[in-house]
C-alpha cells in the first residue's frame, strides 16, 4: 500500500481536488507533508509550482499556513515558486492572501518580483499585484546588488522593463559591480529600447515636477491674494470702528436724557432768544405774505 505522503503528492500532481480533500480530511496531520528529497517543499509549494489554484486555496483553508509560512531549504515560499514557474493566477492569489510574504527573499536575495521578471510571466496581473502589496519590493536587491530591473534587463523581458519603470523603479541603480540595468541588456536592440524608455520616463517625470511646481505657485499666490484682501477688509473695519468711537465720544454719558433733535432746536428758552407766548398761553401763529 502506498503511504499517505506519496499518495497526497500524487493527488496534487494529478490536480485531483476531490482526492486531495479526501486524503487531507482523513489524514489531517499530513497536510503540510514536506518532501525532504525535494528541498522540503510542502504540499502548498507543489500546488503553487504547478499552478493548481483550487488545490492551493483548499490547503490554505485547511490551515496549511496557520502556524507559519511555508519555506523550503532555499527559503523559497510557494509564491516564489509560482512566480518562477510563471503561474500567474495562483501567484496573485497567494500575494493577496499573504501580503506580508511578498517582499521575502531567498538565501541568494531573490524575491518574487525578481523571479517573475526573470520568468517572463506575470506582466498582466502578477507584477502589479506584487508591487501593490509590497511597494518596497522595487528597491530590493539580491546578494549581488541586482534589483528586479537588473533581472528583467538581463532576461530581455521588455514588457517587464516598461512596467517596472512605470511603477517607479530606478533605472540608474548600480549593483555591487557598479553596473546599471542598462548594462545587462540582452541585445543591442533591447539596450536601445531600454534607453528610449528611460528618456521617455525621465521627460515625463520632469514634466510632472514642473506641473506640480506651477500648481504650488498658483496655490500660494491664491493664498496671498486672500490674505491681502483680508488685510484690506481688516483695515476698513478699523476705520469703521474709529468712526464709531468718534460718534460715541459726542454722545452724553449713559443715564442722561437725550433726544436726537436736541441739536436742531432749543428745548427751553435761552438767553437772547426767548419764546413769545400769547395771553392765553398759545404761541402766535406764523404769518404769511397774505396776512401782512
Amino acid at each position: 500500500m502506498i503511504d499517505v505522503s506519496r499518495r497526497l503528492r500524487r493527488a496534487i500532481l494529478l490536480n485531483d481536488l476531490s482526492l486531495v480533500k479526501r486524503i487531507v480530511e482523513n489524514n489531517p496531520r499530513w497536510l503540510r507533508n514536506p518532501d525532504f528529497e525535494d528541498k522540503s517543499n510542502t504540499s502548498l509549494h507543489l500546488a503553487a509550482k504547478h499552478g493548481f489554484t483550487a488545490i492551493a486555496e483548499f490547503l490554505i483553508d485547511q490551515g496549511h499556513e496557520d502556524e507559519m509560512a511555508s519555506r523550503n531549504n532555499d527559503w523559497e515560499t510557494p509564491l516564489m515558486l509560482a512566480a518562477m514557474a510563471g503561474k500567474e493566477e495562483v501567484g496573485v492569489m497567494l500575494a493577496k492572501r499573504f501580503p506580508d510574504c511578498v517582499a521575502w527573499q531567498t538565501k541568494s536575495g531573490l524575491d518574487a518580483l525578481m523571479l517573475a521578471c526573470r520568468s517572463g510571466a506575470g506582466t498582466l496581473h502578477l507584477i502589479p499585484t506584487l508591487i501593490l502589496h509590497g511597494p518596497s519590493i522595487l528597491t530590493n536587491a539580491d546578494t549581488s546588488g541586482n534589483t528586479a530591473l537588473h533581472h528583467a534587463s538581463a532576461a530581455g523581458e521588455l514588457k517587464a522593463l516598461r512596467m517596472l519603470l512605470q511603477y517607479g523603479a530606478n533605472p540608474l541603480a548600480s549593483n555591487a559591480y557598479s553596473w546599471t540595468p542598462v548594462h545587462y541588456s540582452a541585445t543591442v536592440a533591447a539596450e536601445a529600447y531600454f534607453k528610449t524608455l528611460i528618456i521617455e520616463f525621465e521627460k515625463k517625470k520632469a514634466e510632472d515636477k514642473r506641473e506640480l511646481a506651477l500648481r504650488e505657485r498658483q496655490r500660494t499666490a491664491g493664498v496671498r491674494l486672500v490674505t491681502d484682501q483680508d488685510g484690506l477688509m481688516q483695515g476698513g473695519g478699523e476705520r469703521q470702528r474709529a468712526r464709531d468711537d468718534a460718534a460715541i465720544a459726542r454722545l452724553p454719558a449713559p443715564g442722561m436724557d437725550w433726544s436726537p433733535v436736541e441739536k436742531r432746536r432749543a428745548m427751553t428758552p435761552t438767553e437772547g432768544r426767548g419764546w413769545t407766548f400769547t395771553p392765553g398761553g398759545m404761541r402766535p401763529r406764523a404769518e404769511t405774505g397774505e396776512s401782512i
